[in-house]
């Protein structure tokens, strides 16, 4: 049987930050050309005893939750930061090829709220790009790929955790 092709993911083109108060993304980007990190999806573990110690995942718990996002240095990127709870979304392209040769763009977004744990100072250097890191402690994280598929949506607050159409906490929630 011949190897089955599938597409590859190329170049992210550029990344857009949008403050988003009530869920709904600002008009005017607070910042372009800016970095995420996403974060690391790490389940809660138990110890068994089976032939000795064995860690086993729960998942129906999860770790923390945390997304770095590094933005050009600027009045506008300011909407970021804040105390309590904030709401942003974040939005890239990328380019796919798929097994017939034909290269296309597909968008990505990134609905997220969360605790701002860390507020940039960036360095003053002549002639250099000024940039800051902001830290995100995530309580809700939805990722969505050309308007349709849905990587992730997890929601810490409604007990929600969806990976990959995969509800991981329904077997635990029905019986509770």
């Amino acid at each position: 049987m011949a190897l089955k092709r599938i597409p590859i993911y190329g170049q992210i083109k550029g990344v857009t930050i949008y403050d988003a108060p009530d869920g709904v993304p600002s008009d005017t980007p607070a910042a372009v050309d800016c970095t995420i990190t996403l974060p690391n999806i790490s389940f809660e573990t138990g110890t068994i005893q089976m032939m000795g110690s064995q860690t086993v995942p729960d998942h129906s718990r999860l770790g923390d939750l945390s997304m770095a996002i590094t933005v050009p240095d600027s009045k506008d990127s300011m909407v970021l930061s804040g105390k309590g709870l904030k709401s942003h979304v974040a939005r890239w392209v990328r380019e796919v090829t798929d097994p017939n040769g034909a290269i296309r763009v597909v968008g990505f977004v990134c609905y997220y709220s969360g605790y701002i744990t860390q507020i940039p100072q960036s360095g003053k250097n002549p002639g250099a790009e000024s940039t800051g890191d902001y830290n995100v402690s995530l309580v809700k994280y939805r990722v969505l790929e050309d308007g349709k598929y849905e990587h992730f949506n997890i929601d810490r607050a409604a007990g929600k955790l969806i990976i990959n159409g995969e509800d991981y906490r329904s077997e635990v929630d029905e019986l509770l």
